[in-house]
């Protein structure tokens, strides 16, 4: 009978201690990050508490948006991002990063293509990180990509064997799907800014908006940006015909959604988009709301040819950008 017993404890004593590495585990998973990602047109901040072993948003702290136009200042500074830029970014990165640091929120970063295109890109990003005091890495195009799928799978909990994900930013375009483990992306330059300058180009202007686009105008960017869609590559374009197409980024979430006015979950159509350039290609800037109407009606015209070229019958705007990729990151928080 003491035998019994004796062995009855033991197991308990032995399962009771097989739990604590797990609780412990599941303590280290949970931290508090927050993510900066530095881009073409905007420069956004996504503080979170995370479980990054399961790469999910436990809480939203808060989501900030910084108009940092640095697209603009490269296409009127020959090439290179000015002092003035660099003045008003470092500004506002060291307030924020101490407004993180009172809270205990640790603070990491990336930059993307427009730091890739600028001649002085590479030596901006360096020393910003150096004089602020913040991790940010300059990444490549096919890690961009990268980090907007993986967080579009954090946000929406979808299957990533399900989804193709479709990012736009100021300065470049990603599309990614993935087969079995592999992720296949189509890495593209025409984007938010850069096809709202060919616009300009065109029209014999060069700077400011294109706006009113007008109908020739129009006609002649949709075809330059389907011609434009026949690069995707081959696996990509199949998939993006048959899976669900999320639309990240501030291109399908901010500017299509909002003109759109679309409720929370629900997709676009080809057929909506082509109702709202045919409305909006005769408007100015005066008629038009936010920090970026340059770029509101040639976004539609830019969205609109893709789908059409690439057979997309909808498009669900997400709430992600790079930011969300970054919170999952580790190498990005070592």
């Amino acid at each position: 009978m003491m035998l019994k017993i004796g062995l009855i404890l033991s197991f308990l004593l032995l399962s009771s201690c097989s739990l604590l590495p797990h609780r412990k585990s599941s303590f280290h998973c949970q931290v508090k990050r927050a993510a900066l990602d530095i881009g073409s047109g905007s420069t956004k901040v996504l503080a979170a508490k995370v479980d990054k072993c399961k790469r999910k948003v436990l809480e939203i702290y808060s989501e900030r948006n910084f108009a940092f136009k640095f697209k603009e200042s490269l296409h009127l500074n020959q090439g290179r991002l000015s002092e003035d830029d660099f003045s008003k970014i470092k500004g506002t990165l060291i307030e924020l990063k101490e407004q993180l640091q009172a809270s205990g929120v640790a603070l990491s970063g990336v930059a993307t293509e427009v730091f890739r295109q600028a001649n002085n890109g590479p030596g901006f990003i360096a020393r910003l990180s150096r004089e602020t005091g913040i991790p940010i890495k300059l990444i490549n195009q096919k890690e961009e990509a990268h980090l907007g799928f993986w967080g579009a799978v954090a946000v929406t909990e979808k299957n990533p064997q399900n989804i193709v994900v479709w990012d736009i930013g100021g300065g470049s375009m990603q599309i990614t799907t993935q087969r079995k483990d592999h992720l296949f992306t189509y890495l593209g330059k025409l984007a938010s800014v850069s096809f709202k300058n060919k616009i300009l180009s065109y029209k014999k202007k060069k700077r400011g908006s294109p706006n009113p686009i007008g109908e020739f105008a129009t006609l002649w960017a949709s075809n330059l940006a389907e011609k434009e869609s026949q690069k995707v590559d081959r696996e990509v374009k199949y998939d993006a015909n048959k899976k669900e197409v999320i639309g990240i980024g501030g291109v399908h979430y901010f500017s299509i959604k909002n003109q759109l006015r679309l409720s929370p979950n629900r997709p676009y159509s080809l057929f909506q988009l082509e109702e709202a350039i045919a409305k909006r290609r005769n408007w100015s800037d005066r008629q038009l709301f936010g920090s970026y109407k340059e770029t509101e009606v040639s976004n539609l015209i830019l969205v609109k040819s893709f789908m059409k070229g690439l057979g997309i019958q909808t498009v669900l705007p997400a709430k992600v950008n790079l930011a969300t990729g970054v919170l999952f990151n580790e190498a990005l928080w070592q």
